[in-house]
Formats: structure tokens, C-alpha cells, sequence
């Protein structure tokens, strides 16, 4: 097998991995570490596990996992904290069944600021989100006061003044159309004519651009990255989840993520670097309405092969 080399790593994935170490003494052979690789570095040489393709590490941590002796460590992969999983999950499936329904697209909320310590928490949960090949590379904007979530609102709001008059011009709308889709272009479209319709009214509470709400998360990643906006909304979804779970709301705002790629001034402004992309973007509050039923979807398109 080839070596990866240091320079390669940081393509791939973000970052340079240390390879795990065996102690040798407390290895037992039992061949664990062996099996569960998804890079197959590990061998068993002798009754002893052995790394012969280190450079091909992906930092899962998953041979630390499953070792039963304890007999492997590896840096920023290892956890020495004493937590272990369990044989069974930590909740049941109905539980979970019923957390997954119950949060819900929040855009009311009160004015009671959210503690940096509850954000933190909200965010550590969004990082154990799957990743290709563990690139672990999502980067994390906080706006944690509602002023400057109102700031980014206006930012988003002046976007969408100077949309309007760009796609109402055809050689403008057709640029846009080739850079970005007529797909999104019609969405754009679409969501200009609501802003337009929606600044006429007084009351905007549930604002749909930008809810006033008290924190903002906004994520990142390279933009050559082909996977990031996928591992990208599986860490906010897995925010949303926890915040839920700690008795806050959450709102997903593309409309946000949009404004940050087409408008430099927005980019410059969330400081985010000039070769990366904003992968999405989630408003956060205590709600400020209760929501007494659970609703329903559709029957899922599904078929089966």
C-alpha cells in the first residue's frame, strides 16, 4: 500500500492524524483491532496486533474503541475520561422516534440570551457528527447575542434589496443562471418576492429570512470539499437535536447560507475565508410560543428493491 504523505493528509483530511500505538504489553492478539479498521492498517504479527499502514489512519478511533485490554492509544482519538458506551443505546427507539418529531422549526422567541457553557454543549454534540473519512474538518461561527444576530439579519435583508433588481434584469438572471442553477435562481426569485411582500407587514416575529432569534450558528468548510455540505447539516441537525433537548428552538436559515456565498460583504463580515463556502446556518432562542401536538408529513417516497 502506497504512503500517504503529510502534504496529502491535509487534502484529504484537514489535518495531520498521529497513527495509534500498541503497548505490547497488555495486547492479548485478540485480533479486534484487525477487524474493525476501515483503513486495515493493523495486522497480527506473532499473537500481537501490529501497525504496518500507519499512514493511512483516519483517526476513528474506533481500534481505541473495541480494544478489551485497553492496549491501544492514539491521540486527539482516545477518550481517558472513564465514559464507556453502553451494550444498548442510550435511549429507546420510541424515544427517539418521538424527540425527532417533536423539535420543530422555531421562530418565536423570547429575549433570554443563551449562556456561552449551553452553546459550547450544543456544539461539542454537533462534532460527533460523521465526517468523510473523519475529516472532523466543519468550522464554527457563534453569534451569541441577539444583536448581532440582528446585524446579520440586515446584512441578509440588503442581500436580497439588490436580488431583487438583479434577477428582475434577464441578462442578469441569465448570468445567475448558468453560475448557480435556474433552479436557485427561481428559488431566489420565489424568496424575494416574499421578502418584498413580507417587509410590508408590521409584525414579524416569525420572520422566515432570519427569526429574531438570541444566538446564531453558522458553519464552513473548504470549498473544493465535496462532502462538507452534507457532513455540514448533519452536525446542525445534530445541534437542533440537543438544543431540543436542553429546552431551546431552533430554526435551519439557507436563506442566510445563500447571502454568505453570493454577497462578499456578508462573507467578510461572518469572516469566513476566501476559500471556503458557508455549508449552513441555524438561529437559535427559548420559545416563545408552545407547540401542543405533534403534526404529520407525508408518507415517505420510498421503494423498494
Amino acid at each position: 500500500m502506497s504512503v500517504i504523505s503529510e502534504e496529502n493528509k491535509e487534502i484529504l483530511y484537514g489535518r495531520s492524524i498521529n497513527p495509534p500505538v500498541i503497548d505490547m504489553n497488555k495486547c492479548v492478539g485478540c485480533g479486534e483491532c484487525v477487524r474493525v479498521c476501515p483503513s486495515q492498517m493493523f495486522e497480527l504479527v506473532g499473537k500481537k496486533a501490529q501497525v504496518d499502514y500507519e499512514s493511512t489512519c483516519i483517526g476513528c478511533g474506533h481500534c481505541w474503541s473495541v480494544c478489551p485490554e485497553e492496549a491501544v492509544s492514539q491521540k486527539e482519538s482516545v477518550s481517558l475520561n472513564g465514559k464507556e458506551c453502553r451494550y444498548e443505546p442510550a435511549v429507546s427507539a420510541e424515544a427517539l422516534y418521538l424527540i425527532i418529531r417533536e423539535r420543530r422549526s422555531v421562530r418565536l422567541f423570547t429575549n433570554e440570551p443563551i449562556s456561552k457553557e449551553q452553546l459550547g454543549r450544543i456544539i461539542d454534540t454537533s462534532h460527533y457528527g460523521p465526517t468523510s473519512a473523519n475529516r472532523q474538518d466543519i468550522n464554527y461561527i457563534v453569534l451569541d447575542t441577539r444583536e448581532k444576530v440582528d446585524e446579520l439579519r440586515t446584512l441578509v435583508e440588503r442581500f436580497f434589496e439588490k436580488a431583487a433588481k438583479l434577477i428582475n434584469n434577464k441578462f442578469m438572471a441569465s448570468l445567475y443562471s448558468m453560475k448557480l442553477s435556474r433552479a436557485t435562481v427561481d428559488y431566489l426569485r420565489f424568496y424575494v418576492q416574499a421578502y418584498q411582500f413580507l417587509k410590508q407587514k408590521e409584525q414579524k416575529n416569525a420572520y422566515i429570512f432570519l427569526p429574531y432569534g438570541t444566538a446564531a450558528i453558522i458553519i464552513h468548510a473548504r470549498s473544493f470539499d465535496l462532502w462538507a455540505e452534507a457532513t455540514g447539516w448533519i452536525a446542525l441537525y445534530n445541534s437542533a437535536l440537543m438544543a431540543h433537548a436542553m429546552g431551546l428552538g431552533s430554526c435551519f436559515v439557507g436563506l442566510a447560507q445563500l447571502g454568505a456565498n453570493m454577497d462578499k460583504g456578508i462573507k467578510k463580515w461572518l469572516d469566513i475565508p476566501k476559500d471556503h463556502k458557508c455549508y449552513g446556518a441555524m438561529v437559535l432562542g427559548y420559545p416563545d410560543i408552545k407547540y401542543l401536538r405533534l403534526v404529520e408529513r407525508l408518507e415517505p417516497k420510498v421503494k423498494w428493491l
